[in-house]
């Protein structure tokens, strides 16, 4: 008797062991149908393995196998297991992350009649509607049966209906993906000469105009009497021609056309890019410094300051790689990111290039998934933010981590809370690929892995053209204050350089790190200031919505016309964000057309990429944003960059502070100046002489990474340790200051003065459950078994009835 282990995409710890059909072809990497718990609700598990070992007690069969083939790789597996063990999660979860929405088969309850009472007498009250339309539809969703209903829970009336035998529960795992096909146009063989064309150009000026109509577009959609013809989409040409199914018909039918279809997001064969470009000097000097560091080691860090053509060299390697058959997988930090360096890539490479990320269609994600797990068709290379990683690469050759200093690479909500660049080197090892990590202002824990000698290590220090570096300047906005030049939340050199700028018709990017219109209210009497009323943080205003919100739990509040402790009426807003920094400059430069981009402003599927393009074709002046305008944007036009309150990003309670401020004003300088224009950086700061701000007005990268070693070196911080941060939230204070108390004694039993806490956060309630916090310092040379302890040690602690009920979160190297 054969039996299967298999991993459920649930949050529950190790495989679970279910008994193999007779003749049933079950793989490891294929989907099954197994019931689990008690009321044998219905998943979808991945079947790690294959034995005849049978189990300690009785395995519950398998009841069907979905795929004809495994669609999960050996190589993704052992990548899953290693995220489950390093980042203290179960396999489930990493399941649940790694799969497109549409491959995780969900179990949906429906409702049928009972066949044995098909005589039912006609009932007059909503149950008997609810019946009809049982015997009607044959079955019905919970949700579709509440609504008949007109219940929001209609559980209790289906469990009387049940309990009188009246309907029957089922459990029916619907597998949701299927491949979408799309139709194109195609001239016929022998309508694809000149001649031939002329000749059906005659026929149909006489006797179909509309006909004619739809082949004049074609022509020009396809570009057919060029080298490099495009295809062109049914549906499109309809569109753009304004011509319906009926005239298409007849040109097929007679021969001018043919129609064929393939599966969404599969290139055409024989779509081809451009040659690659010509090297400069010192791009050439890196690149081959590259390559001796990888025939040494396995990962690089290529450390080139903005502009100076990363990507270039990126690109030389990627050609490389597919040239001989393999795969390559280049990991981009921000979504935001992608237009610009697909457009790039695509303009070198064609068709051959693949897109995945979280905002993707859900069968878009899906069908790459297939195609890849089927080996037909498979885009040699994938561009993607972090879940990429997951995708089944079959020959993969070269990871490419641009921009790898980027915290968003780090997963933060839920679990795994991975870090992609680091899994990236991972995955590249089980493949024996190459990683080649790349930015500006290189992280501290890859740059000393690069002085170590772990990592091999390039420099590409000169801009791409010998552009100039961008001239910095902080202002002293205290002393700017003092002399009443302020303008708004301006100085009046900011404004000065962004006027220059539109003068001569170039751009500008302010950079503000929070978003919405002002931080708080404030009553001028006592201080007081508006609170979620789930959460202990203050609620930010957005003006054009014209609401409190929490940035914390997503409620929102109307805003105030009193003090909710003094009733007093003197209220005044504090502080600015994006939305204020927005209306300010409308003031300041009412001829200039400003955009922002923020989180608020790009949650539209289309919206940021209507915002990059506007920039991109001169059609905003001035480009507000947070983080979202650091990252790695590449515009010709920027002249003026500035950082509204450098101040903010410096004062975080954080041990990697002081990091991301230096990396954050690095990179939104690095946006000026990209090509023969000189660069401008306005820094605005109250303590204008911190030595950080010193540090990047002189672009001094090294000098920043041997200041924060030293400091990290003396306090024991990354990356000469390891950290892992453990928090415990429940709707009891009493309860989670227990359970943290308790776990913080077990843990130093072994670690001592290495386990931080239990702290109360700066937030310290968050949606109805009150935090605590501990952070626990591993040895870098023995962090594998000390996670382990910390592991037995949660388990004893939360196996006490008493706190069983707190929730925890384990976050291994937090960002």
């Amino acid at each position: 008797m054969a039996f299967a282990d298999v991993i459920l995409p649930l949050a529950v710890p190790g495989r679970f062991t279910f008994r193999i059909p007779t003749g049933s072809d079950v793989r490891p990497g294929m989907r099954v149908a197994v019931p689990f718990g008690r009321g044998g609700k219905l998943y979808g598990g991945l079947v790690r393995g294959v034995h005849e070992d049978a189990p300690a007690t009785a395995a519950r069969e398998i009841l069907s196998v979905i795929d004809e083939a495994p669609i999960v790789t050996e190589e993704q597996f052992l990548l899953w297991e290693r995220i489950a063990e390093h980042y203290l999660c179960t396999l489930g979860e990493v399941m649940i992350a790694a799969l497109p929405g549409q491959l995780t088969l969900s179990s949906e309850t429906r409702i049928i009649v009972n066949p044995f009472i098909a005589d039912e007498p006609r009932r007059a009250d909503r149950s008997g509607a609810l019946i009809d339309a049982l015997v009607e539809r044959e079955a019905l969703s919970m949700k579709e049966a509440g609504e008949l209903l007109g219940l929001k829970d209609p559980m209790p009336a289906i469990k009387r209906l049940i309990d009188e035998g009246v309907v029957i529960v089922e459990e029916e795992l619907r597998e949701a993906w299927k491949p979408r096909t799309v139709t194109y146009v195609k001239l016929s063989a022998a309508a694809q000469s000149e001649e031939a064309l002329h000749q059906w150009f005659d026929r149909l000026e006489k006797k179909a105009p509309k006909q004619l109509h739809l082949l004049m577009r074609y022509v020009e959609l396809s570009r057919c009497m060029s080298d490099a013809p495009f295809e062109v989409e049914k549906n499109k040409l309809l569109h753009l021609s304004n011509s319906s199914p009926a005239a298409l018909k007849p040109l097929v039918e007679k021969g001018l056309f043919e129609l064929y279809e393939r599966e969404a997001g599969v290139p055409a064969p024989a779509a081809l890019g451009k040659d690659a470009p010509r090297l400069s000097a010192a791009q050439a000097e890196a690149l081959s410094n590259v390559r001796e560091g990888l025939r040494t080691k396995e990962v690089a860090l290529l450390r080139g300051v903005t502009s100076s053509g990363k990507t270039e060299l990126y690109t030389t390697l990627i050609d490389e790689a597919v040239h001989d058959g393999g795969q390559v997988l280049y990991l981009l930090p921000e979504i935001a990111l992608t237009a610009q360096i697909i457009e790039r890539l695509r303009a070198r490479f064609g068709e051959r290039i693949a897109v995945y990320h979280s905002r993707m269609a859900p069968h878009e994600r899906a069908a790459l998934w297939m195609r890849m797990a089927r080996g037909e068709s498979a885009p040699p290379i994938i561009v993607g933010a972090r879940s990429a990683l997951f995708l089944p690469y079959k020959d993969l050759r070269l990871v490419v981590v641009d921009e790898e200093h980027d915290p968003s690479y780090k997963q933060h909500e839920p679990a795994p809370r991975y870090h992609a660049r680091d899994m990236a080197i991972v995955l590249a090892s089980l493949h024996r690929a190459k990683t080649l990590l790349g930015s500006a202002t290189p992280s501290l824990e890859s740059r000393y892995n690069a002085q170590s000698g772990k990592y091999a290590y390039a420099e590409l220090l000169t801009r791409y053209g010998d552009v100039a570096m961008p001239a910095i300047s902080i202002v002293d906005l205290r002393d700017a204050a003092r002399r009443k030049q302020m303008r708004g939340h301006f100085s009046q050199p900011l404004i000065d350089a962004i006027d220059a700028a539109l003068k001569k018709r170039e751009q500008a990017i302010l950079f503000q790190n929070r978003r919405g219109y002002v931080p708080v209210w404030q009553c001028e009497s006592c201080a007081w200031v508006p609170h979620c009323d789930h959460c202990d943080v203050s609620l930010t205003y957005h003006k054009k919505l014209h609401q409190l919100r929490c940035h914390y739990c997503g409620r929102t509040y109307p805003p105030p016309t009193q003090c909710g402790q003094c009733g007093s009426n003197r209220l005044r807003m504090i502080g600015f964000g994006t939305e204020k920094v927005e209306e300010e400059l409308a003031e300041v430069f009412p001829e200039a057309r400003i955009a922002r981009m923020d989180q608020d402003t790009v949650r539209g599927r289309q919206a940021l990429d209507r915002i990059l393009t506007g920039f991109a074709q001169g059609a905003i002046d001035i480009l507000v944003g947070t983080q979202m305008v650091t990252k790695g944007l590449d515009f010709d036009q920027v002249s003026t960059v500035g950082i509204l309150s450098a101040d903010s990003l410096m004062r975080f309670p954080d041990f990697r502070a002081h990091e991301r401020a230096f990396q954050l004003m690095a990179q939104v300088a690095g946006r000026s100046g990209r090509r023969d224009k000189p660069g401008n950086v306005i820094i605005q700061a109250y303590e204008a002489r911190h030595p950080i701000l010193d540090l990047v007005v002189r672009h001094d990268v090294e000098g920043f990474h041997q200041r924060e070693l030293e400091h990290r070196r003396a306090h024991g911080y990354p990356p000469f340790m390891r950290v892992l941060a453990l928090s415990l939230k429940h709707r009891s204070e009493e309860r989670v200051a227990a359970a943290a108390g308790d776990l913080a004694t077990v843990l130093r039993e072994r670690l001592g003065e290495r386990v931080l806490g239990p702290d109360i956060p700066a937030v310290a309630w968050v949606k109805d459950r009150h935090l605590r916090n501990l952070l626990v310092k591993l040895r870098r040379s023995a962090h594998h078994e000390e996670k382990l302890f910390v592991r037995e040690c949660i388990d004893r602690v939360f196996a006490q009835p008493e706190h069983r009920a707190v929730q925890l979160m384990a976050d291994v190297d937090p960002m």
